[in-house]
């Protein structure tokens, strides 16, 4: 089974309410809010930006939201909150980190040995590196965007894996 990332945005307040558990996030609909599907990049780039497949330290742990200690109750894997000034933050942090400076932090054989999701060892080689790196660019390029707009909105985002 193929795990995605998803980021959808919404007013803070409401996102607010949802990591408080005032509101619970099954009751939304939450494809009415505007959304982002990562494909299966999620902790691969976490680990790009953090070095770790989970808990990174912000801002950049920001990026992809995933912790062991602010989930919220969500379908099989939990999601993730942030408020708008998190998203700003990762924002100003991502802003910084061009496409040089993520090759630098980009170690192909390391994520394999840690078979960071979705590598797997004995199935991908050091011949797909660049091919993953192009994947994983074109989907930051992307979370940058929707971070922009939505730190642009004053909005905090959910972050869930399906």
């Amino acid at each position: 089974m193929a795990m995605r990332g998803y980021y959808f945005s919404m007013d803070n307040e409401l996102v607010q309410q949802i990591a408080a558990g005032d509101i619970a996030l099954k009751d939304l609909k939450i494809d009415k809010y505007p959304g982002l599907d990562i494909d299966r990049t999620w902790e691969a780039i976490h680990f790009l930006l953090c070095g770790s497949i989970a808990d990174g330290e912000p801002p950049l742990g920001y990026v992809v939201p995933i912790t062991s200690d602010k989930g919220i109750d969500f379908g099989s894997f939990g999601a993730f909150s942030l408020r708008a000034e998190q998203v700003a933050e990762a924002l100003q942090a991502m802003s910084e980190l061009d496409e040089a400076q993520l090759r630098l932090r980009y170690d192909f054989p390391v994520m394999l040995k840690e078979e960071v999701y979705p590598l797997e060892a004995g199935i991908h080689s050091d011949e797909d590196a660049d091919e993953f790196f192009a994947y994983l660019l074109q989907h930051f390029n992307e979370i940058r965007r929707f971070y922009s707009q939505t730190a642009a909105e004053g909005k905090g985002l959910i972050f869930y894996i399906f």
